[in-house]
C-alpha cells in the first residue's frame, strides 16, 4: 500500500509570491527533464515532467514552484519530497499522499516543499485519463486527491512501483508497462499525439467539434452543460485558456529572439480584443500580469516549469 505521509508540525512556508532567484550554487542547479511519451502511450500520456532538487541547497523561497492554470491531468508521485499546496488564504497544506491525482485546474496554483528530493508528473489528456482511469473528470477538477482514493485497488501496483523506481528511465516504464495494454485495449495507436505547443489547442478543438455534434440534437442550454460535465468547465473558458497558451509561446520566441515585447500587438495576434482584455487572462491563468510573468520566467527559480514546458 502507499502509505499516507505522517503527520508533523507544519514548517514556516514562504508567501506564495516570495521571489526566489535561479538557482546556480558551485555550478549545480536542480535538474528538470521532460519526456514526451513512449510510442505506446502516444495519444493518452502527453509526457513525463522530473524535478530533482536533492543534490543542490535551496531557500525556502527557491522551493516554491509555480503552476499555470490547465486542462491536463497529472498523476504526481514523490520521492522525499514532502510537497504540499500554497493556499491564499489557508496557507501551507500538506499533501496527503506520495502518489496524487489531479484534475484540471482553472486557476494558477503554487506548491512548496519544506525538503529536498525528486518529484514527478504524468501529464495525461483529459479524456485519455478519463478512459484509461474511469475517471469523473468533474469529481477531480481543481482538487488534488490521493491516488488510491480515485484510481482504485488495481492501480496499487504501479503507485508502488513509482515510488520505488530508483530514476526517469525505470519510472517511464513502469508507466507504460502498467498503461500500455490497457490503452492499446481502448484505442490501439490510431490516435495521434499532438506537440507540447499544439496540445490544449487541439483538445479545445476536439471539444468545439463535440459540442457542434451535439446541436443537432440538444439545445444550446443542454450543450453548455454536456461540456460542463463532459470537461469541468465551459467551452468559452477553455478558448480563453489556449488562446493565452498561445501568449506564452509567443513570447518565449520574442524573447529567445531577443525581440522586444510589444504587448498591444502580441494581444491582437493571439485573438484578445486588446491589451487589457490579454492582461486580465493571463493573470486569471497564471497568477500574474504579462510584464510581471515575463520578468519572473527569466528571473525566478520557482517559474522552472514554465521555462521546461512553455
Amino acid at each position: 500500500m502507499v502509505p499516507d505521509l505522517p503527520a508533523a508540525p507544519l514548517p514556516a512556508c514562504p508567501g506564495r509570491h516570495a521571489r526566489g532567484p535561479r538557482a546556480c550554487e558551485a555550478g549545480k542547479q536542480p535538474i528538470d527533464r521532460l519526456v514526451l511519451a513512449p510510442p505506446a502511450l502516444q495519444g493518452a500520456m502527453l509526457a513525463m515532467v522530473s524535478r530533482d532538487t536533492s543534490h543542490v541547497a535551496l531557500s525556502d523561497a527557491q522551493r516554491l514552484s509555480h503552476f499555470p492554470a490547465s486542462p491536463i491531468v497529472t498523476l504526481s508521485w514523490y520521492h522525499e519530497v514532502e510537497a504540499g499546496l500554497v493556499h491564499a488564504r489557508h496557507g501551507w497544506q500538506r499533501l496527503a499522499s506520495r502518489v496524487m491525482l489531479s484534475g484540471s485546474q482553472s486557476s494558477p496554483l503554487v506548491t512548496w516543499s519544506p525538503n529536498s528530493g525528486r518529484g514527478y508528473m504524468a501529464c495525461f489528456a483529459p479524456d485519455a485519463a478519463q478512459a484509461l482511469f474511469g475517471l469523473d473528470l468533474g469529481a477531480v477538477q481543481d482538487r488534488f486527491v490521493p491516488a488510491r482514493d480515485v484510481l482504485g485497488s488495481e492501480w496499487q501496483p504501479m503507485c508502488e512501483a513509482l515510488l520505488a523506481a530508483p530514476d526517469d528511465a525505470v519510472s517511464l516504464r513502469v508507466l507504460e508497462q502498467h498503461l500500455a495494454p490497457r490503452w492499446r485495449m481502448l484505442q490501439g495507436r490510431s490516435s495521434g499525439r499532438p506537440s507540447l505547443r499544439q496540445f490544449g489547442r487541439h483538445w479545445v478543438e476536439r471539444l468545439a467539434l463535440r459540442a457542434h455534434e451535439w446541436r443537432n440534437t440538444h439545445s444550446t442550454r443542454q450543450v453548455e452543460r454536456r461540456i460542463k460535465s463532459f470537461s469541468g468547465r465551459s467551452l468559452r473558458q477553455w478558448q480563453a485558456l489556449v488562446r493565452t497558451e498561445g501568449m506564452f509561446f509567443a513570447a518565449r520566441e520574442r524573447y529567445e529572439n531577443g525581440q522586444p515585447f510589444d504587448w498591444a500587438t502580441l494581444a491582437l495576434d493571439e485573438g484578445f480584443s486588446d491589451q487589457a482584455h490579454m492582461s486580465r487572462v493571463a493573470k486569471e491563468i497564471c497568477g500574474f500580469s504579462p510584464t510581471e510573468f515575463a520578468q519572473r520566467y527569466v528571473e525566478d527559480e520557482s517559474f522552472w516549469i514554465y521555462r521546461l514546458w512553455v
